[in-house]
Protein backbone atom coordinates (compact mmCIF):
# COMPACT_ATOMS: atom_id res chain seq x y z
CA UNK A 1 0.00 0.00 0.00
CA UNK A 2 2.69 2.20 0.89
CA UNK A 3 4.62 1.11 -2.34
CA UNK A 4 1.62 2.26 -4.48
CA UNK A 5 1.19 5.41 -2.57
CA UNK A 6 4.74 6.57 -3.03
CA UNK A 7 4.38 5.85 -6.66
CA UNK A 8 0.87 8.03 -7.12
CA UNK A 9 2.08 10.79 -5.29
CA UNK A 10 5.46 11.12 -7.16
CA UNK A 11 3.29 10.86 -10.40
CA UNK A 12 1.32 13.07 -8.93
CA UNK A 13 3.69 15.58 -7.64
CA UNK A 14 6.36 15.18 -11.06
CA UNK A 15 3.05 16.36 -13.42
CA UNK A 16 2.16 19.10 -11.10
CA UNK A 17 6.04 20.64 -11.38
CA UNK A 18 6.06 19.40 -15.00
CA UNK A 19 3.14 21.55 -15.61
CA UNK A 20 3.88 24.34 -13.94
CA UNK A 21 7.28 24.18 -15.60
CA UNK A 22 6.01 24.52 -18.82
CA UNK A 23 3.57 26.89 -18.55
CA UNK A 24 5.70 29.14 -17.13
CA UNK A 25 8.61 28.90 -19.82
CA UNK A 26 5.68 29.23 -22.34
CA UNK A 27 5.08 32.66 -20.77
CA UNK A 28 8.55 33.27 -20.62
CA UNK A 29 9.47 32.53 -24.12
CA UNK A 30 6.79 34.23 -25.35
CA UNK A 31 7.51 37.81 -23.54
CA UNK A 32 11.11 36.83 -24.28
CA UNK A 33 10.55 36.48 -28.66
CA UNK A 34 8.22 39.21 -28.16
CA UNK A 35 11.01 41.75 -26.34
CA UNK A 36 13.23 40.66 -29.01
CA UNK A 37 10.82 41.39 -31.92
CA UNK A 38 9.82 44.55 -30.24
CA UNK A 39 13.50 46.05 -29.88
CA UNK A 40 14.61 44.61 -33.38
CA UNK A 41 11.99 47.04 -34.72
CA UNK A 42 11.88 49.85 -32.81
CA UNK A 43 16.07 49.54 -34.05
CA UNK A 44 14.55 49.07 -37.78
CA UNK A 45 12.23 52.05 -37.46
CA UNK A 46 15.33 54.35 -36.43
CA UNK A 47 18.10 53.06 -38.66
CA UNK A 48 14.99 54.27 -41.44
CA UNK A 49 14.26 57.08 -39.96
CA UNK A 50 17.74 58.15 -40.05
CA UNK A 51 18.38 56.72 -43.19
CA UNK A 52 16.09 58.87 -44.80
CA UNK A 53 17.05 62.32 -43.19
CA UNK A 54 20.34 61.75 -44.56
CA UNK A 55 19.37 61.43 -47.30
CA UNK A 56 16.83 64.46 -48.03
CA UNK A 57 20.18 66.46 -46.74
CA UNK A 58 22.09 64.86 -49.35
CA UNK A 59 22.65 66.24 -53.09
CA UNK A 60 24.28 62.44 -53.80
CA UNK A 61 23.80 58.97 -52.94
CA UNK A 62 27.11 57.92 -51.36
CA UNK A 63 26.89 53.96 -51.34
CA UNK A 64 29.90 53.39 -48.38
CA UNK A 65 26.97 54.88 -46.17
CA UNK A 66 23.88 52.32 -47.63
CA UNK A 67 26.83 49.70 -47.15
CA UNK A 68 26.81 50.47 -44.02
CA UNK A 69 23.60 48.98 -43.24
CA UNK A 70 24.17 46.17 -43.67
CA UNK A 71 25.29 45.21 -39.80
CA UNK A 72 22.22 45.72 -39.07
CA UNK A 73 20.35 43.38 -41.48
CA UNK A 74 18.47 46.13 -43.23
CA UNK A 75 18.77 46.38 -47.33
CA UNK A 76 18.47 49.22 -49.04
CA UNK A 77 16.77 49.75 -52.82
CA UNK A 78 16.98 53.31 -54.63
CA UNK A 79 14.37 52.84 -57.28
CA UNK A 80 13.59 54.98 -60.17
CA UNK A 81 11.07 55.15 -62.56
CA UNK A 82 10.07 51.15 -61.49
CA UNK A 83 13.61 49.75 -61.90
CA UNK A 84 16.17 49.57 -58.65
CA UNK A 85 18.98 52.29 -59.48
CA UNK A 86 21.41 50.90 -56.84
CA UNK A 87 20.71 48.34 -54.03
CA UNK A 88 22.85 47.28 -51.10
CA UNK A 89 22.30 43.26 -51.77
CA UNK A 90 22.29 43.11 -47.62
CA UNK A 91 20.61 39.51 -48.18
CA UNK A 92 19.80 36.88 -50.33
CA UNK A 93 15.83 37.29 -50.40
CA UNK A 94 15.64 41.02 -50.71
CA UNK A 95 15.04 41.41 -54.13
CA UNK A 96 12.73 38.46 -54.54
CA UNK A 97 10.63 40.01 -51.60
CA UNK A 98 10.74 43.94 -53.73
CA UNK A 99 9.41 42.25 -56.62
CA UNK A 100 6.36 40.48 -54.69
CA UNK A 101 5.58 43.90 -53.17
CA UNK A 102 7.01 46.63 -54.35
CA UNK A 103 6.70 50.18 -52.89
CA UNK A 104 4.66 51.13 -56.08
CA UNK A 105 1.70 48.43 -55.40
CA UNK A 106 0.80 50.03 -52.10
CA UNK A 107 -2.05 52.04 -52.07
CA UNK A 108 -0.70 55.43 -50.58
CA UNK A 109 2.22 55.52 -52.47
CA UNK A 110 1.10 57.73 -55.60
CA UNK A 111 -0.28 60.19 -53.66
CA UNK A 112 2.61 60.04 -51.50
CA UNK A 113 5.30 60.83 -54.92
CA UNK A 114 2.79 63.77 -56.16
CA UNK A 115 2.75 65.51 -52.72
CA UNK A 116 6.70 65.18 -52.88
CA UNK A 117 6.72 66.92 -56.02
CA UNK A 118 4.10 68.99 -55.89
CA UNK A 119 4.48 70.50 -52.26
CA UNK A 120 7.58 69.34 -51.01
CA UNK A 121 6.24 66.96 -48.62
CA UNK A 122 8.35 63.65 -48.23
CA UNK A 123 6.29 60.47 -46.12
CA UNK A 124 7.41 57.45 -44.47
CA UNK A 125 5.93 54.29 -44.48
CA UNK A 126 5.90 50.90 -42.98
CA UNK A 127 4.72 47.84 -44.12
CA UNK A 128 4.84 44.22 -44.20
CA UNK A 129 5.52 41.39 -46.72
CA UNK A 130 4.73 37.45 -46.63
CA UNK A 131 7.14 35.45 -47.83
CA UNK A 132 8.03 31.83 -47.83
CA UNK A 133 6.02 32.00 -44.35
CA UNK A 134 7.84 34.91 -42.86
CA UNK A 135 6.62 38.58 -42.53
CA UNK A 136 9.76 40.96 -43.15
CA UNK A 137 9.15 44.55 -42.83
CA UNK A 138 9.35 47.32 -45.33
CA UNK A 139 9.68 51.12 -45.46
CA UNK A 140 9.90 53.32 -48.25
CA UNK A 141 9.58 57.34 -48.94
CA UNK A 142 10.22 59.60 -51.71
CA UNK A 143 13.40 61.86 -51.57
CA UNK A 144 14.36 64.76 -53.63
CA UNK A 145 18.17 64.01 -54.08
CA UNK A 146 19.95 66.76 -55.84
CA UNK A 147 17.04 67.43 -57.89
CA UNK A 148 15.96 64.06 -58.55
CA UNK A 149 13.49 62.11 -56.84
CA UNK A 150 13.73 58.92 -56.08
CA UNK A 151 11.88 56.08 -54.22
CA UNK A 152 14.02 54.96 -51.18
CA UNK A 153 13.21 51.49 -50.00
CA UNK A 154 14.19 49.61 -46.64
CA UNK A 155 13.79 45.78 -46.30
CA UNK A 156 14.56 44.46 -42.77
CA UNK A 157 15.69 40.16 -42.84
CA UNK A 158 13.17 39.61 -39.79
CA UNK A 159 14.67 35.63 -40.74
CA UNK A 160 17.13 36.13 -37.87
CA UNK A 161 14.09 36.64 -35.75
CA UNK A 162 13.05 33.75 -37.02
CA UNK A 163 16.30 31.65 -36.68
CA UNK A 164 16.35 33.78 -32.93
CA UNK A 165 12.47 32.29 -32.37
CA UNK A 166 13.89 28.82 -32.97
CA UNK A 167 16.95 29.22 -30.98
CA UNK A 168 15.44 29.56 -27.99
CA UNK A 169 12.89 27.18 -28.24
CA UNK A 170 15.27 24.73 -28.35
CA UNK A 171 17.05 26.38 -25.54
CA UNK A 172 13.56 26.40 -23.18
CA UNK A 173 12.79 23.05 -24.40
CA UNK A 174 16.08 21.57 -23.57
CA UNK A 175 16.21 23.91 -20.01
CA UNK A 176 12.32 22.53 -18.80
CA UNK A 177 13.15 19.00 -19.58
CA UNK A 178 16.43 18.90 -17.64
CA UNK A 179 14.18 21.22 -15.01
CA UNK A 180 11.51 18.28 -14.95
CA UNK A 181 13.78 15.84 -14.91
CA UNK A 182 15.60 17.37 -12.13
CA UNK A 183 12.73 17.89 -9.93
CA UNK A 184 11.28 14.73 -10.74
CA UNK A 185 14.16 12.62 -9.17
CA UNK A 186 13.82 15.62 -6.28
CA UNK A 187 10.29 14.68 -5.87
CA UNK A 188 10.97 10.95 -5.78
CA UNK A 189 13.27 11.16 -3.15
CA UNK A 190 11.15 14.10 -1.19
CA UNK A 191 8.21 11.73 -1.16
CA UNK A 192 10.33 8.56 0.20
CA UNK A 193 11.20 10.99 3.30
CA UNK A 194 7.55 12.58 3.41
CA UNK A 195 6.07 8.68 3.33
CA UNK A 196 9.04 7.64 5.93
CA UNK A 197 7.21 8.33 8.80
CA UNK A 198 4.04 6.41 7.62
CA UNK A 199 5.81 3.57 6.38
CA UNK A 200 7.42 3.08 9.74
CA UNK A 201 4.16 3.40 11.88
CA UNK A 202 2.71 0.79 8.98
CA UNK A 203 5.62 -1.68 9.55
CA UNK A 204 4.62 -1.32 13.51
CA UNK A 205 0.78 -1.93 12.93
CA UNK A 206 1.65 -5.10 10.93
CA UNK A 207 4.40 -5.86 13.34
CA UNK A 208 1.24 -5.45 16.32
CA UNK A 209 -1.08 -7.36 14.24
CA UNK A 210 1.29 -10.19 13.83
CA UNK A 211 2.35 -10.51 17.16
CA UNK A 212 -1.04 -9.65 19.09
CA UNK A 213 -2.96 -12.73 16.42
CA UNK A 214 0.16 -15.30 17.49
CA UNK A 215 -0.36 -13.98 21.32
CA UNK A 216 -4.07 -14.39 21.20
CA UNK A 217 -4.30 -17.81 19.55
CA UNK A 218 -3.03 -19.91 23.07
CA UNK A 219 -5.81 -18.57 24.92
CA UNK A 220 -8.21 -18.60 22.52
CA UNK A 221 -7.21 -22.09 21.95
CA UNK A 222 -7.24 -22.78 26.39
CA UNK A 223 -10.50 -21.36 26.04
CA UNK A 224 -12.00 -23.50 23.07
CA UNK A 225 -10.37 -26.57 24.86
CA UNK A 226 -12.05 -25.69 28.15
CA UNK A 227 -15.34 -25.14 26.38
CA UNK A 228 -15.30 -28.52 25.05
CA UNK A 229 -14.48 -30.14 28.41
CA UNK A 230 -17.18 -28.46 29.92
CA UNK A 231 -19.58 -29.30 26.65
CA UNK A 232 -18.74 -33.33 27.84
CA UNK A 233 -20.52 -33.02 31.09
CA UNK A 234 -24.10 -33.18 32.16
CA UNK A 235 -25.28 -29.53 31.57
CA UNK A 236 -28.64 -27.98 31.32
CA UNK A 237 -29.92 -27.10 28.35
CA UNK A 238 -29.14 -23.25 29.09
CA UNK A 239 -25.98 -23.89 30.08
CA UNK A 240 -25.30 -25.94 26.96
CA UNK A 241 -26.79 -22.54 24.84
CA UNK A 242 -23.80 -20.50 26.82
CA UNK A 243 -21.26 -23.05 26.00
CA UNK A 244 -22.35 -23.17 22.36
CA UNK A 245 -22.28 -19.79 21.62
CA UNK A 246 -19.60 -19.16 23.26
CA UNK A 247 -17.66 -21.95 21.51
CA UNK A 248 -19.19 -20.30 18.19
CA UNK A 249 -17.53 -16.68 18.86
CA UNK A 250 -14.28 -18.34 19.62
CA UNK A 251 -14.80 -19.85 16.20
CA UNK A 252 -15.18 -16.43 14.51
CA UNK A 253 -12.23 -14.65 16.67
CA UNK A 254 -9.76 -17.58 15.50
CA UNK A 255 -11.03 -16.98 11.67
CA UNK A 256 -10.06 -13.15 12.09
CA UNK A 257 -7.01 -14.00 13.47
CA UNK A 258 -6.08 -16.07 10.64
CA UNK A 259 -7.19 -13.36 8.68
CA UNK A 260 -4.90 -10.60 10.03
CA UNK A 261 -2.10 -13.17 9.93
CA UNK A 262 -2.40 -13.62 6.57
CA UNK A 263 -2.33 -9.94 5.78
CA UNK A 264 0.77 -9.49 7.65
CA UNK A 265 2.44 -12.83 5.81
CA UNK A 266 1.12 -11.43 2.65
CA UNK A 267 2.97 -8.48 3.14
CA UNK A 268 6.00 -9.98 4.70
CA UNK A 269 6.41 -12.96 1.88
CA UNK A 270 6.07 -11.19 -1.68
CA UNK A 271 6.63 -12.55 -4.31
CA UNK A 272 8.81 -15.43 -3.22
CA UNK A 273 6.65 -18.13 -3.47
CA UNK A 274 6.16 -17.24 -7.22
CA UNK A 275 6.62 -20.21 -9.73
CA UNK A 276 5.34 -21.23 -13.08
CA UNK A 277 1.77 -22.88 -12.46
CA UNK A 278 -0.97 -24.57 -14.71
CA UNK A 279 -3.86 -21.82 -13.97
CA UNK A 280 -6.61 -24.85 -14.98
CA UNK A 281 -4.92 -26.67 -11.64
CA UNK A 282 -5.63 -23.62 -9.34
CA UNK A 283 -9.17 -23.94 -10.38
CA UNK A 284 -9.88 -27.63 -10.21
CA UNK A 285 -8.44 -27.39 -6.66
CA UNK A 286 -10.51 -24.57 -5.61
CA UNK A 287 -13.95 -26.65 -7.38
CA UNK A 288 -12.65 -29.69 -5.43
CA UNK A 289 -12.19 -28.01 -2.11
CA UNK A 290 -16.27 -26.56 -2.73
CA UNK A 291 -18.06 -28.87 -4.21
CA UNK A 292 -18.99 -31.10 -1.20
CA UNK A 293 -20.72 -27.78 -0.04
CA UNK A 294 -22.41 -26.60 -2.96
CA UNK A 295 -24.13 -29.86 -3.01
CA UNK A 296 -25.01 -29.31 0.32
CA UNK A 297 -26.89 -26.42 -0.20
CA UNK A 298 -27.99 -27.91 -3.63
CA UNK A 299 -26.41 -25.31 -5.95
CA UNK A 300 -25.28 -25.98 -9.32
CA UNK A 301 -21.62 -25.93 -9.21
CA UNK A 302 -19.74 -25.81 -12.48
CA UNK A 303 -16.45 -25.81 -13.47
CA UNK A 304 -15.57 -24.42 -17.32
CA UNK A 305 -12.55 -24.91 -18.38
CA UNK A 306 -10.70 -23.85 -22.33
CA UNK A 307 -10.11 -26.71 -24.89
CA UNK A 308 -6.69 -25.44 -25.45
CA UNK A 309 -4.17 -26.13 -22.21
CA UNK A 310 -3.44 -22.11 -21.16
CA UNK A 311 0.41 -21.32 -21.11
CA UNK A 312 2.21 -21.17 -17.74
CA UNK A 313 1.84 -17.84 -15.55
CA UNK A 314 3.89 -16.98 -12.61
CA UNK A 315 2.19 -17.44 -9.70
CA UNK A 316 1.81 -18.16 -5.65
CA UNK A 317 -0.39 -21.06 -6.02
CA UNK A 318 -1.42 -21.29 -2.38
CA UNK A 319 -2.16 -18.17 -2.37
CA UNK A 320 -4.34 -17.72 -5.35
CA UNK A 321 -6.62 -20.74 -4.55
CA UNK A 322 -7.39 -18.75 -1.50
CA UNK A 323 -7.88 -15.75 -3.59
CA UNK A 324 -10.35 -18.04 -5.64
CA UNK A 325 -12.00 -20.04 -2.73
CA UNK A 326 -12.79 -16.42 -0.56
CA UNK A 327 -14.85 -15.87 -3.47
CA UNK A 328 -16.15 -19.10 -3.74
CA UNK A 329 -17.23 -19.39 -0.64
CA UNK A 330 -18.77 -15.68 -0.32
CA UNK A 331 -20.84 -16.75 -3.48
CA UNK A 332 -21.90 -19.68 -1.64
CA UNK A 333 -22.85 -17.73 1.05
CA UNK A 334 -24.73 -15.14 -1.26
CA UNK A 335 -26.69 -17.94 -2.98
CA UNK A 336 -29.62 -19.33 -1.24
CA UNK A 337 -30.59 -21.42 -5.09
CA UNK A 338 -29.28 -21.32 -8.96
CA UNK A 339 -25.71 -21.76 -10.20
CA UNK A 340 -22.06 -21.00 -9.29
CA UNK A 341 -19.61 -21.02 -12.00
CA UNK A 342 -15.93 -21.10 -12.30
CA UNK A 343 -13.94 -20.48 -15.58
CA UNK A 344 -11.01 -19.56 -16.48
CA UNK A 345 -9.99 -17.93 -19.74
CA UNK A 346 -7.60 -15.25 -22.48
CA UNK A 347 -8.80 -11.98 -22.12
CA UNK A 348 -7.04 -10.77 -25.65
CA UNK A 349 -3.35 -11.57 -23.79
CA UNK A 350 -4.43 -11.30 -20.25
CA UNK A 351 -5.43 -14.71 -18.07
CA UNK A 352 -8.35 -14.08 -15.87
CA UNK A 353 -10.35 -16.23 -13.56
CA UNK A 354 -14.02 -15.37 -13.34
CA UNK A 355 -16.57 -16.77 -10.57
CA UNK A 356 -19.87 -15.64 -11.26
CA UNK A 357 -23.36 -16.71 -9.36
CA UNK A 358 -26.76 -16.11 -8.86
CA UNK A 359 -27.22 -14.55 -5.55
CA UNK A 360 -28.97 -11.45 -4.68
CA UNK A 361 -26.25 -9.52 -6.15
CA UNK A 362 -24.46 -6.79 -4.37
CA UNK A 363 -25.44 -2.98 -4.87
CA UNK A 364 -23.89 0.27 -6.43
CA UNK A 365 -24.28 1.63 -2.71
CA UNK A 366 -21.75 -1.07 -1.26
CA UNK A 367 -20.35 -1.76 -4.63
CA UNK A 368 -17.65 0.95 -4.08
CA UNK A 369 -16.98 -0.27 -0.84
CA UNK A 370 -16.41 -4.02 -0.86
CA UNK A 371 -12.95 -4.57 -0.77
CA UNK A 372 -12.21 -2.54 1.95
CA UNK A 373 -11.05 -3.77 5.22
CA UNK A 374 -13.52 -4.56 8.23
CA UNK A 375 -16.87 -3.14 5.34
CA UNK A 376 -20.11 -4.65 5.85
CA UNK A 377 -22.82 -4.58 3.34
CA UNK A 378 -25.98 -2.80 3.90
CA UNK A 379 -28.83 -4.36 5.07
CA UNK A 380 -26.91 -7.77 5.83
CA UNK A 381 -26.43 -9.29 9.38
CA UNK A 382 -22.58 -8.99 10.38
CA UNK A 383 -21.48 -12.42 10.66
CA UNK A 384 -18.05 -12.11 9.10
CA UNK A 385 -15.54 -9.79 9.61
CA UNK A 386 -15.16 -8.00 6.37
CA UNK A 387 -11.82 -9.33 5.82
CA UNK A 388 -12.45 -11.69 3.16
CA UNK A 389 -13.09 -9.78 -0.22
CA UNK A 390 -10.14 -7.73 1.23
CA UNK A 391 -7.73 -10.36 1.49
CA UNK A 392 -8.41 -11.22 -2.11
CA UNK A 393 -7.93 -7.62 -3.34
CA UNK A 394 -4.13 -7.96 -1.46
CA UNK A 395 -3.54 -10.88 -3.43
CA UNK A 396 -4.69 -9.94 -6.65
CA UNK A 397 -2.43 -6.68 -6.16
CA UNK A 398 0.01 -8.91 -5.05
CA UNK A 399 0.02 -11.01 -8.20
CA UNK A 400 -0.32 -7.60 -10.55
CA UNK A 401 -4.17 -8.58 -10.92
CA UNK A 402 -7.24 -6.41 -11.05
CA UNK A 403 -9.84 -8.01 -9.10
CA UNK A 404 -12.91 -6.30 -10.45
CA UNK A 405 -16.68 -7.00 -10.20
CA UNK A 406 -19.79 -6.83 -11.95
CA UNK A 407 -23.88 -7.46 -12.16
CA UNK A 408 -24.49 -11.41 -13.84
CA UNK A 409 -27.49 -11.83 -15.74
CA UNK A 410 -30.31 -12.04 -15.18
CA UNK A 411 -28.84 -12.03 -11.28
CA UNK A 412 -26.19 -12.05 -9.21
CA UNK A 413 -22.59 -11.00 -9.26
CA UNK A 414 -19.66 -12.19 -11.55
CA UNK A 415 -15.87 -11.47 -10.10
CA UNK A 416 -13.20 -11.47 -12.33
CA UNK A 417 -9.50 -11.95 -11.80
CA UNK A 418 -7.33 -10.18 -14.72
CA UNK A 419 -3.47 -10.56 -14.52
CA UNK A 420 -2.17 -7.25 -16.09
CA UNK A 421 1.32 -8.81 -17.20
CA UNK A 422 -0.78 -10.69 -19.61
CA UNK A 423 0.33 -14.16 -20.32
Amino acid sequence: MIEQLRKKLTIFLASVIALILIVMASLLLRTVIQEYTNSSYASYSKDANLLYSYLEQSNSIDMSILNEYKANNINIDILRSGNAVMSTNSFKDNSSILALETPYNQPRYWDDYYSAINRGNSYRRFYTVSYNHIKYWNSYSVVNIGGTYYTVHTLFNNKIITNYKIKMSILFFVVTLAAILLLAVFSYFFIIKVLAPVKDAYEKQDLFIAVASHELKTPLTIVKSCLSGLSENNQSSEENDYITTATGECGRMTDMINNLLTFADIKKSGKDNFKNSHPEDVLIDCYSRFEAVALQKELNFTVSLPEEPLPLISMDRDRMLQCLSILVDNAISCTSAGQITLSVSLCDTHLCYRVADTGHGISDEDRPHIFETFYHRRNTPATHFGLGLSIAKSIADLHNAELTVADNEPQGSVFTIMFRDGR
